[in-house]
């Protein structure tokens, strides 16, 4: 598999239907999770995926989880009776495109049981935004949205330390100075075949900077949250420079 991930609400969705748009393989679209008022265009996740992932992470808490996520270990200990249903998605969806937020917290229990994840594009988005979009939809606390991104953010780096991964910045995506050049990258790296005219009619059709409905200038981050932004940023550079 080669999977699209990120913290929640980091334009995961818009590039997995830019991805899709442009002839990329997510599996059957009729199962596509549909939309919703936060994300009307659909969220192009396959449900199979969310079977898993969801109970991993909730167990009998529900979305109240969210206020104290599960560790690595109690992911690992809930996955045991999953293991025979991963390793059947994991060969149904060999060689597919997969989008799922969920993996950041879940990548462990997918590694363990067979899954073979060949290569990881992870989008990133200033923590702020993110928080303060979690705030509208779940109306979920600043600051729990904050240490949120910075769990997603600082268990995905760990756990695809030695997986080949490219970064994608989604301010930059919805730049229409930099948009064609960013999907170019993602679709060379999926391996999905497009030309430069059909990359700038993608982008022209289904990109729209007002996407971005919490943008921030500045925001004085806490040490922790600030450092890793400045990591990500970093590596997100690095990536394009490659």
């Amino acid at each position: 598999m080669k999977l699209i991930t990120g913290m929640h609400r980091s334009g995961t969705s818009i590039v997995a239907r830019l991805v899709f748009e442009s002839g990329g393989d997510l599996g059957n679209p009729e199962k596509f999770y549909p939309g919703d008022k936060w994300n009307p265009d659909g969220y192009f996740e396959q449900p199979d995926f969310h079977s898993i992932n969801m109970p991993l992470i909730n167990g009998n808490w529900g979305k109240l989880s969210y206020f104290h996520l599960p560790s690595e270990k109690l992911i690992l200990k809930r996955s045991e009776k999953f293991r025979d249903r991963i390793q059947e998605i994991s060969d149904k969806y060999k060689n597919k495109i997969v989008k799922e937020t969920r993996f950041c917290l879940t990548f462990p229990a997918w590694k363990l049981y067979g899954a073979k994840i060949d290569r990881v594009l992870i989008n990133i988005r200033e923590p702020i935004e993110v928080a303060n979009s979690l705030k509208k939809r779940n109306r979920i606390p600043i600051f729990v949205g904050l240490n949120l991104w910075y769990e997603h953010n600082k268990r995905l780096l760990k756990y695809t330390e030695d997986i080949p991964k490219l970064f994608l910045n989604y301010h930059r995506l919805l730049d229409e100075s930099y948009s064609f050049y960013e999907l170019k990258r993602v679709l060379e790296f999926l391996d999905v075949d497009s030309d430069d005219d059909k990359i700038k009619r993608m982008t022209g059709k289904f990109i729209n900077p007002a996407f971005n409905h919490n943008r921030v200038k500045k925001f004085d981050y806490d040490l922790k949250i600030g450092n890793l932004w400045e990591e990500l940023k970093r590596k997100y550079l690095a990536s394009i420079m490659s």
